[in-house]
C-alpha cells in the first residue's frame, strides 16, 4: 500500500487502484492455497487410497491461470514487473520520463489488443457452450481469467498513468 497523493482529484483514483490491487493479491493468494489444499488431497489420495482425483489437475491449472492474472494486474499497480534498465541508466532522467511513457502507451496498446483477441475467443467459447473434459466447467469461465485480467492490467497501467508518484511508491518504469 501506498500514501495518497498530494493532489486531491487524483486520490480517489488512487484508492480505486490500491483497492483493486488489494483484492487482486487476495484472490491470486486464496487460489494458491487451494491449489495446496487439491494437491495434498490428491497425494493422500493417489498413495493412501490408490487413486488420483480426476479432476485435480484441470482445477489446479485454470486456478493457476487466475493466479497469473490476478497477480498481473497486482504487479503492475505496484510497478514491479521485471526490467532491464541497462540502457535507460545512462538516460538524464527527462528522457528516462519520455522513454516510461512510451512504454506505457506500447504495453497499453499491446494489453488492450490482447484483450480484444481473448474477449472474442471468450465469446466463441460461450456461445458453443464449450466444456473442459474432467470438470465439464464451461470454458469460457477460466479463458474469461485472461479476457478479465488482461483489462484490469489495462486499467492499472492507465490508473497508475494518473496517479503521481507517492511516498513509499516505486519509481515510474524507466524501460
Amino acid at each position: 500500500m501506498t500514501t495518497a497523493p498530494d493532489t486531491p482529484r487524483f486520490a480517489a483514483l488512487c484508492r480505486i487502484g490500491d483497492a483493486i490491487s488489494q483484492v487482486c493479491a487476495v484472490i491470486a493468494a486464496a487460489a494458491l492455497c487451494v491449489i495446496v489444499v487439491i494437491n495434498g488431497a490428491n497425494v493422500v489420495n493417489r498413495y493412501v487410497f490408490g487413486h488420483a482425483f480426476s479432476w485435480a489437475e484441470e482445477l489446479m491449472i485454470f486456478l493457476m491461470i487466475l493466479i497469473v492474472f490476478a497477480g498481473a494486474a497486482t504487479v503492475t499497480w505496484r510497478n514491479a514487473h521485471i526490467r532491464i534498465e541497462l540502457v535507460t541508466e545512462f538516460l538524464p532522467p527527462a528522457v528516462r520520463k519520455i522513454a516510461a511513457g512510451v512504454v506505457g502507451v506500447a504495453a497499453l496498446i499491446v494489453v488492450v489488443v490482447l484483450d480484444q483477441v481473448s474477449f472474442r475467443i471468450v465469446s466463441m467459447l460461450y456461445a458453443f457452450d464449450q466444456r473442459s473434459l474432467a470438470l465439464e466447467v464451461p470454458l469460457w469461465i477460466p479463458q474469461g481469467f485472461v479476457s478479465v485480467g488482461l483489462l484490469l492490467i489495462a486499467v492499472m497501467l492507465v490508473l497508475r498513468a494518473l496517479c503521481p508518484p507517492r511516498n513509499g511508491a516505486p519509481p515510474a518504469p524507466t524501460t
